[in-house]
């Protein structure tokens, strides 16, 4: 059913709309045209932040991005907007989006990335068809808008494990301890976990806490052996691990003292 509106009589008594200072021009004005140029005008200024990074046809395969900005934690990401970017044709669904570093990906066919493995800002689904766009659908959401971590946005989670276990890429960025363990506790980084992946771990029960690669490498000044683990067990050690390009995990921060396995 389509959305009714007010009764012609209040329509015409309407003045202004407060949420947006657009005022309505009153019936028998004139010059007309000036006051048409003052709508307009409010209109603009109350939509223009619609148009950021607003994915738009420009014909034949071809799209254009609007400039916009947005947030990776606490940096602000500028996109200066971009024209004659063309999509492969006779593509049901192009998911059209902007990867953590700004760059627009268009060559995607299968689903929007997990953002929890691949952070992104979606945009728009395209479809094409006999060298032509047919339809552009946009994406931008109120996934898009969050406040940064430093802001008191989106949190880190923490996982206290009392038993052993396997974890995810898709936990990236959580920590990790073995708060009311009773006993060895081991945790299994995720094999072939997408460069950048990070976890963090903190020992918060005075028992060992493991840290098992699988085949990979955990890279720190204990040793640089694969297949092995990196143990502690003083309340306050700590330990950060990033997924670098070579399959493995480089140590970006620890404390206190982590030994690998013999």
């Amino acid at each position: 059913m389509a959305e009714a509106y007010p009764a012609d009589n209040e329509l015409l008594n309407i003045q202004s709309d407060t949420e947006t200072g657009v005022e309505y021009i009153p019936t028998g004005t004139a010059p007309y045209y000036l006051q048409f140029r003052k709508l307009l005008y409010r209109l603009l200024l109350a939509t223009r932040r619609a148009n950021d990074l607003r994915v738009h046809d420009e014909g034949g395969l071809d799209i254009g991005v609007k400039a916009g900005k947005f947030w990776l934690g606490t940096e602000l990401i500028s996109y200066e907007g971009s024209s004659g970017n063309t999509l492969a044709d006779d593509k049901q669904d192009i998911y059209i989006y902007l990867n953590s570093s700004g760059t627009l990906v268009t060559n995607e066919y299968s689903s929007f990335p997990d953002m929890a493995v691949t952070p992104h800002i979606r945009l728009a689904q395209a479809r094409t068809s006999g060298g032509d766009i047919e339809l552009i659908t946009d994406c931008r959401a109120g996934h898009n808008i969050m406040l940064p971590y430093g802001a008191g946005g989106l949190k880190k989670t923490i996982e206290a494990h009392t038993g052993d276990d396997a974890l995810a890429a898709a936990e990236s960025d959580s920590v990790h301890s073995n708060l009311g363990a009773t006993a060895t506790i081991t945790l299994t980084l995720p094999a072939s976990a997408p460069v950048g992946t990070v976890f963090s771990f903190a020992v918060q029960a005075t028992q060992e806490l493991r840290i098992d690669p699988g085949t990979a490498t955990i890279r720190d000044d204990s040793g640089q052996t694969a297949d092995k683990y990196k143990s502690a067990n003083a309340i306050g050690a700590s330990l950060t691990l990033v997924a670098d390009s070579a399959g493995d995990w480089a140590t970006v921060a620890k404390n206190g003292t982590w030994t690998e396995e013999a």
